[in-house]
């Protein structure tokens, strides 16, 4: 069945070279039959490019296929057939109109079209067709010369594919119109999927014309909009650019560091070399890589054959089109229809010669083009193509325009240009592209209305091909409508996955965690801490029975132990950060270590306080010759309240404002990713909670040191008073030193953990090594017993049955010596005066009053001399010599207590 009868009968008319004229923009043929009425006929000449100026077809957009859609839509338009747009029913019956076209080649040049443009506008000429309106042309650089031309003239220009936005200018071009979205409405697409795969960064090669400039513009502004947070960066090329000036595009593109690029090209072979320069400075084939291309680039990576290994096969691998396309079968109905109705017409040999017949044959350098490369190829008609649906919808819009203008006027009056421009404007219908709606100040298609898809070349498996090569074909991935994009497969990346690569390269962040290493050198420190404690302990556990264990009260010792236990925990949580577990329990490490480290602290630091205050409280008494007993309950209470300030401090700081480790970040590239950091713990009140600490620790442990050194010269049974303050006095120093090292070694994580590890090693080994080893050597020696022997007749009486026991210095010892014997030398005179007194009391009672007011005298005088020498005792703190100072009788030797 023939589907171009209509077309073919008008051809045929046309060729017998009947009478022209013209009414406005419609030709009036005059059948020479007296019988029948003249033929009212819109001409709508044909302007895309089916060569590439050198004689070899080109098909990359589907004009061929064009082509065939336009005699479809004509033979509707001239039959009243709606089976695929209603409107068109009985349309032939109503509207006297009838279509025709011809197709002309603008061989992709300015100059071509506009001279095809001159002649076809040209009102002088006579028996030729005068256009009703223009379709064309392919591409915004040939649109935008001609369609001045053309609406200076008066007569509309229609495009299915020119997409430039400065089309919309209607002060220069003033009566076009194109049923395909500007490049601001197509950049939507772009910038949408680009945003749905998380892609912030792309760069846009595009060609140095007014198309290219527009596109890249439109992504710009719609990124600006829509999308913020996308970057895009621009560069551009001449066409037919040298081989340097393509490496120079290309390297601009590399320095950029992105890995997601649009390039807005076009030709074949010009494609070809940009990718074959991209693959060359390693920014495509490499599977990192992804580029996508605009629907200039058309359909030239089908239907070619790839050496596999070739840089072109690495480099279009993976490689997309967005593109705003008529449909995709099984979406769109009316495009479905299209699609077997082109069918049948490359199935009728008839419509098929008369389809070869009106391809482009008149060339002025009389130049012959074999269609037939194109037309003769298994694939041809059997799919619409780029922009059969827009130029059928085209021309059924014009028809529709046109015939409702003669509807208007009763079909007496036929329009101008500018009418049938302005009834296009108002025309609306679902079409083969979707519902057309173009908008009334600018003749641009709503992007709303219209579809986009994202093709993907992927390898062709059932392709007929030699051995070693491979061909792509072209699969829809992605539909977008109605302003969302809708997956229908998954897209396959250059490197062959789904997966979407990143769209950076990969950065290697330097966070500063800590090394292996090092955190062996602290975890080994901690583990020697904890290994001293629980040792220590363990050895007073296990003589808690002995004489050294228990002069120094075991009690003390266990507390030490578990202090600097803790402490040494506290280097542990030093240990973690997110290198080896989430931010939830970095942040439960950096809250932990000042718990460890300062309960530890204070417990070991008021165990060291009580310790050297319970022996000046001894000494203290023992001047005053008082007998005291210090109770573990009293020397407890200030390691109790030290220990409960501290855990108020960090219960507060805990609830209100607990610490949390946080990023710092020292350098980042150009795209704001961090590219060195390190971590600290840190809070908005750090400081006041750490001042506070160290306000109650630091002062527990400057007191301590001061009882301390109060007790330095004290001898103890095991010398513990100088060594709490040599433990004390180390520590410290080494705070004096370390503490400072550590605030200016904040920002580096390494050394500032290395520093703080090593302060708290010192800290902790110094007190276990300097309080526990003098006890242990005086238990391997086994002289504690003898010791004890010797000096216990210069013990104090203060003295409990387990405690430590203070003992007289030398120097002491030497001078209670001498002042015992002059207390002798004294006894021995009173006891001579109490003799003497005796004598005399027997005399007589006759001077018994005078002898007892000697006796008062005398006595108070011996009173006055022990007291002289109890003070002198006291400040030598050792010993006692008392006389009872209100006696009614001569005392004895035995009322005298040394």
């Amino acid at each position: 069945m023939v589907l171009l009868s209509a077309s073919i009968s008008i051809s045929q008319l046309l060729a017998a070279n009947p009478p022209i004229s013209t009414d406005g923009n419609v030709n009036i043929i005059n059948t020479g039959d007296n019988n029948s009425e003249p033929i009212a006929l819109c001409y709508l000449p044909y302007l895309f490019p089916f060569t590439t100026g050198d004689g070899t077809p080109s098909n990359d957009k589907g004009q061929y296929e064009g082509l065939a859609a336009i005699f479809l839509a004509m033979e509707h338009l001239n039959t009243g057939n709606g089976e695929l747009v209603p409107e068109l029913n009985g349309i032939n019956q109503r509207c006297p109109l009838r279509f025709t076209t011809k197709a002309f080649d603008t061989e992709m040049q300015q100059s071509v079209g506009v001279n095809h443009i001159i002649t076809l506008t040209d009102r002088s000429r006579t028996q030729e067709l005068l256009p009703s309106a223009i379709l064309g042309a392919a591409s915004s650089k040939v649109s935008i010369p001609t369609s001045i031309i053309s609406g200076l003239r008066g007569f509309p220009q229609v495009s299915p594919s020119s997409t430039s936005a400065a089309l919309d200018d209607k002060s220069q071009y003033k009566l076009f119109g194109r049923t395909i979205p500007n490049d601001d409405g197509t950049a939507i697409p772009l910038v949408e999927k680009l945003t749905s795969w998380n892609v912030r960064y792309i760069a846009v090669l595009h060609v140095d014309d007014a198309y290219g400039n527009a596109f890249a513009k439109g992504i710009r502004l719609a990124a600006q909009r829509d999308t913020p947070d996308l970057r895009v960066e621009t560069m551009e090329i001449t066409i037919g650019a040298d081989d340097d000036k393509i490496s120079d595009a290309i390297q601009q593109l590399k320095q950029t560091d992105f890995t997601f690029f649009f390039g807005i090209v076009w030709s074949k072979e010009f494609v070809d070399r940009i990718m074959t320069e991209a693959y060359n400075q390693g920014i495509a084939g490499t599977g990192r890589h992804t580029w996508l291309f605009s629907d200039a680039m058309g359909s030239s990576v089908i239907g070619r054959g790839f050496p596999i290994g070739s840089k072109l096969e690495k480099a279009y691998r993976g490689t997309g089109v967005l593109s705003a396309v008529g449909g995709i079968r099984g979406i769109n109905v009316v495009y479905d229809k299209l699609t077997r109705s082109m069918q049948q017409l490359g199935g009728n040999e008839e419509d098929r010669s008369y389809l070869d017949s009106h391809f482009p044959r008149d060339y002025p350098d009389g130049k012959v083009v074999n269609h037939s490369i194109i037309t003769d190829q298994e694939a041809f008609l059997k799919v619409p193509g780029l922009v059969a649906p827009f130029v059928y919808d085209s021309i059924v819009a014009l028809g529709i325009a046109s015939c409702g203008l003669l509807e208007i006027s009763d079909n007496t009056d036929y329009f101008t240009g500018e009418e049938l421009f302005q009834a296009l404007l108002n025309t609306t219908f679902d079409g083969a592209s979707g519902s057309i709606i173009l908008d009334p100040d600018t003749g641009t298609r709503d992007p709303r209305s219209a579809l986009f898809s994202l093709t993907n070349f992927i390898d062709d498996d059932d392709a007929s091909i030699d051995q070693g090569m491979v061909q792509f074909k072209r699969i829809e991935t992605d539909l977008f409508k109605s302003g969302e994009w809708e997956p229908l497969v998954p897209y396959t990346f250059n490197n062959g996955a789904s997966d979407i690569p990143l769209d950076l390269p990969i950065l290697n962040t330097n966070s500063n965690y800590l090394s292996a290493g090092l955190k062996a050198i602290g975890l080994i420190l901690c583990g020697i801490i904890i290994a001293l404690a629980l040792s220590f302990g363990y050895w007073t556990y296990r003589n808690s029975g002995r004489q050294v264990v228990r002069s120094s009260q075991p009690i003390f010792l266990y507390i030490i132990s578990a202090g600097t236990l803790l402490m040494g925990l506290s280097i542990i949580p030093l240990t973690i950060d997110l290198g080896v577990t989430d931010q939830k329990g970095a942040d439960a490490a950096c809250m932990a270590f000042p718990w460890l480290l300062a309960v530890g602290f204070s417990l070991t630091f008021s165990a060291l306080f009580t310790k050297t205050r319970r022996i000046n409280q001894i000494m203290r008494s023992t001047a005053r010759f008082e007998r005291v007993k210090v109770t573990a309950v009293d020397v407890i209470k200030p390691m109790v309240t030290l220990l409960m300030l501290n855990a108020a401090v960090l219960t507060i700081w805990t609830v209100i404002d607990p610490l949390q480790r946080q990023t710092v970040v020292v350098t980042q590239d150009p795209f704001l990713r961090n590219v060195e950091t390190y971590g600290v713990c840190d809070s908005d009140h750090v400081s006041t909670f750490l001042a506070i600490l160290c306000v109650i620790n630091l002062g527990s442990l400057i007191f301590a040191l001061f009882q301390a050194y109060m007790a330095r010269k004290i001898s103890t049974e095991l010398q513990e008073s100088s060594y709490i303050f040599l433990a004390m006095s180390i520590i410290l120093l080494v705070s004096f030193i370390g503490i400072p090292v550590i605030i200016i070694a904040r920002d580096n994580s390494a050394a500032l953990y290395f520093v703080t590890a090593g302060l708290i090693f010192v800290v902790c080994s110094s007190l276990l090594l300097l309080i526990f080893i003098p006890k242990v050597w005086a238990l391997t020696k086994k002289s504690s017993n003898t010791n004890t022997s010797a000096s216990s007749r210069f013990s104090s009486a203060t003295s409990t049955r387990e405690g430590i026991k203070i003992l007289s210095t030398p120097v002491a010892q030497a001078e209670l010596g001498e002042k015992n014997r002059g207390l002798m030398v004294e006894q021995a005179e009173l006891e001579k005066e109490n003799r003497e007194l005796k004598r005399l009391l027997s005399a007589g009672k006759s001077r018994e009053g005078n002898e007892n007011q000697i006796s008062s005298i005398t006595f108070l005088d011996v009173e006055n001399r022990n007291s002289s020498d109890s003070a002198a005792e006291n400040d030598h703190a050792r010993g006692s010599v008392q006389f009872s100072a209100d006696v009614k009788e001569i005392p004895s030797k035995a009322d005298i207590e040394v």
